[in-house]
């Protein structure tokens, strides 16, 4: 990435100052003394120098996002990307000063007339980036300090340095698919003195299956889709029969019932236009799946 980066840079110079690249070099060495005495025409040195995160346009919540596969039905749990500034200093290296303040002064004016890079100057990969590359130029809140310190440690002479800082995205590429949470239940203990107490009870009632003293709830949920285009969420009315309790889906065709009475079954009756209507008998345990497919009214009458 950041070698492209580099190729992207000397296009965008050699194309927008313009350089004629039979009089000017362009080099990515590190400007230090021995560097700069094997010179042997007018050279832009564009040293690569630093890296850090642009907490800018750092993701403002968790870094991780959950997201629904509506083909399969797994949640896909992903490392949000982020993006960096990486810095370089622009040299301008030439026998005579004029020719080197005029040559800083091109670039100068060419890096400022461009917030970002120009899209049809990006060498592959940054072509795909999804954002566009965001650029700053001699910029006063830079991490460049002291330009003199610069300059000692590479043992070379002082001479006027151009910051220029490019903000590019990282996709970390992780991620995994995990089955989503269709049925939480809750069982709650009588008060005691200590937790360890509570804790130990409520162990006891679950080897034995005594549920006396135990308070129970129930929450499950699912996907209404249609059954022909699978995946493809459907707006419908949820009836759980056994406690007369509706509710609707939302915009990914998820509906969820809480609080709900324990039994060994629910029966689900989904209602939605255009769809034949469906009764659904589930059993509750934690590894069941409460999702419904509907056939449409059509497919149905072709049937």
């Amino acid at each position: 990435m950041i070698e492209s980066l580099d190729e992207t840079i000397k296009k965008f110079l050699i194309e927008k100052v313009p350089l004629n690249q039979a009089e000017v070099d362009i080099s990515f060495d590190v400007p230090n003394k021995e560097w700069s005495g094997s010179i042997s025409k007018p050279t832009i040195n564009i040293y690569f120098y630093d890296i850090r995160e642009n907490l800018n346009y750092s993701p403002s919540h968790s870094e991780w996002t959950v997201d629904r596969d509506p083909t399969t039905g797994m949640m896909i749990k992903s490392k949000k990307g982020k993006r960096y500034d990486l810095s370089y200093l622009i040299t301008c290296w030439t026998i005579n000063v004029e020719d080197e303040h005029r040559l800083m002064w091109y670039i100068l004016s060419t890096l400022s007339r461009h917030d970002f890079i120009p899209t049809e100057i990006l060498e592959k990969p940054l072509d795909e980036q999804p954002y566009p590359l965001a650029t700053k130029v001699a910029h006063p809140e830079g991490i460049l300090r002291n330009v003199a310190d610069v300059w000692t440690a590479l043992d070379n002479q002082l001479k006027p340095v151009l910051p220029y800082v490019i903000t590019v995205y990282l996709d970390p590429n992780i991620s995994w698919q995990v089955q989503p949470v269709r049925s939480k239940f809750i069982r709650i203990a009588p008060p005691y003195e200590s937790l360890r107490e509570q804790q130990d009870y409520l162990r006891a009632s679950r080897q034995t299956k005594d549920d006396r003293g135990i308070t129970i709830f129930n929450q499950v949920g699912g996907y209404i889709t249609d059954a022909t285009e699978p995946g493809r969420a459907v707006q419908a009315e949820v009836i759980l029969l056994e406690q007369g309790l509706n509710t609707r889906t939302d915009s990914e065709g998820r509906f969820t019932f809480s609080n709900l009475v324990e039994r060994p079954k629910y029966t689900f009756i989904v209602v939605a236009p255009g769809y034949v209507t469906t009764r659904h008998e589930v059993t509750v345990v934690p590894t069941a799946s409460y999702d419904i497919a509907l056939q449409p009214e059509t497919a149905a009458v072709h049937s």
